[in-house]
């Protein structure tokens, strides 16, 4: 989890926060639209799942002549299939399932969308601190080149010392080049994921308010993984799944009886003689009909069915021992990531500046060779990138471990960082 800013000034532009990355992501997703899509074509098949059979209405009519006599019978009929509660409950169970297996892919898409924001989101921040690095570094060197040109005159410093400072200093510009050049990568990747079309993907424009500064203590390995087994969404979806293949079993095994026909209608029949009035009848008619399973018995249908209920129940098994070895996975790159992280931070932040000034005064003042600047230079500006880039990985693989359990983990804040518009930051100590 990220840290809010309260490092602003009253002319900055509102900033995108990691939830409200979230937010409009969720809003403006491609892929969540079509999720929901499926949910509400399953509603309409749940919907259709509850409809009785529609009647059906037939008419015939039948006539003949001969030797002088003739017949017409008009037949009119309303069938009706008398399908069993049983059979509809059956085919109503399988759809409602369905339909929650679709609720419930809504959430795992949700969750999936989360951890990609977070992922871009964390490495746009980190991009932005080496960004800043390598700025910070410029400046320092452009500082360096105006005392080394004096020193030089004043012959404290060797041509060869003054050389190789230009080409420190070439070497940092372009290592200033491909972090903007990272910064914006990164930042199109976010801007991708929460603009609300292609249109509106501008990368320049955001303003990220959160920063690298916080980092989560997570549960026990054992009470994620029970967590997982009630929580993850996939897990539940493929246990709906098996649910839904049973129904289907289910609903075949049901329908091997045969659903009977209840028919009933009116008749009219006229018979006519040569040479006499004809006459008129009238009536009704009813009926009923049974097929006969006689040549299918829906026996492979059942046996397929069965299978399908068999390979689904599977699945569920399988899936569960692969979120096992998953949180396991996720959880000690995690810890071993966090380690590493809380190591490293009591050796950077103010005494890692304080260092970087004290050798830049040094230098300044002639007491320190250009090597041991550089030397002080370089290991700051590498020690910062790294731990800019472990903190990113540790907020990356929280996410992942929160996706893997399918639950929020509760946060420990540590104290922020320096920001990039932290002018403690941003000094280089060699003007005076």
């Amino acid at each position: 989890m990220l840290v809010h800013s309260t490092i602003a000034t009253a002319q900055a532009p509102p900033g995108l926060t990691l939830e409200g990355a979230r937010a409009s992501a969720r809003r403006h997703s491609p892929a969540l639209v079509a999720a929901r899509e499926v949910v509400n074509a399953a509603r309409g098949l749940e919907r259709q799942a509850r409809a009785h059979a529609n009647p059906v209405f037939a008419f015939s009519r039948e006539q003949a002549s001969g030797d002088g006599q003739s017949t017409a019978q008009n037949i009119a009929l309303l069938e009706q299939p008398l399908e069993r509660g049983a059979l509809r409950s059956a085919r109503r169970d399988a759809a409602r399932v369905r339909r929650e297996a679709a609720d419930v892919r809504v959430a795992v898409a949700e969750a999936s969308l989360d951890f990609e924001v977070t992922r871009s989101y964390a490495l746009a921040l980190a991009a932005d601190r080496r960004a800043t690095l390598a700025d910070q570094a410029t400046t320092a060197f452009t500082e360096a080149l105006r005392v080394s040109a004096r020193r030089l005159a004043a012959g404290d410093l060797s041509g060869y010392a003054n050389r190789r400072l230009k080409l420190e200093a070439a070497r940092y510009a372009a290592l200033r080049a491909e972090a903007i050049l990272a910064r914006r990568v990164a930042r199109t990747e976010l801007a991708s994921l929460v603009a609300s079309g292609v249109d509106a993907i501008d990368a320049s424009s955001l303003v990220l308010a959160d920063t690298l500064g916080s980092r989560g203590a997570a549960p026990s390995g054992d009470s994620l993984l029970a967590v997982a087994f009630r929580s993850r969404g996939e897990l539940r979806a493929a246990q709906l799944d098996a649910l839904a293949a049973a129904a289907d079993a289910r609903l075949l095994a049901r329908e091997r009886t045969p659903t009977p026909v209840l028919a009933g209608g009116l008749k009219s029949e006229r018979i006519g003689v040569a040479g006499a009035p004809s006459q008129g009848l009238t009536g009704f008619v009813a009926g009923l009909s049974i097929p006969i399973p006689l040549w299918d018995r829906r026996g492979g249908a059942i046996e397929a069915a069965d299978a399908e209920s068999r390979r689904r129940a599977a699945e569920v098994a399988g899936l569960r021992r692969r979120i096992a070895r998953e949180i396991a996975d996720v959880y000690d790159a995690y810890r071993a990531a966090d380690a590493q992280l809380a190591m490293l931070a009591p050796q950077l932040g103010g005494e890692s500046r304080a260092a970087l000034g004290a050798a830049q005064v040094a230098y300044a003042e002639g007491e320190i060779t250009l090597v041991e600047w550089l030397d002080a230079v370089r290991a700051y500006r590498e020690a910062e990138a790294s731990f800019a880039t472990l903190q990113a990985d540790v907020i990356i693989r929280r996410a992942a471990l929160e996706r893997a359990v399918g639950a929020p983990l509760l946060p420990v804040t540590l104290p922020l960082n320096p920001t990039p518009g932290d002018s403690r930051a941003t000094s280089t100590g060699l003007d005076r």
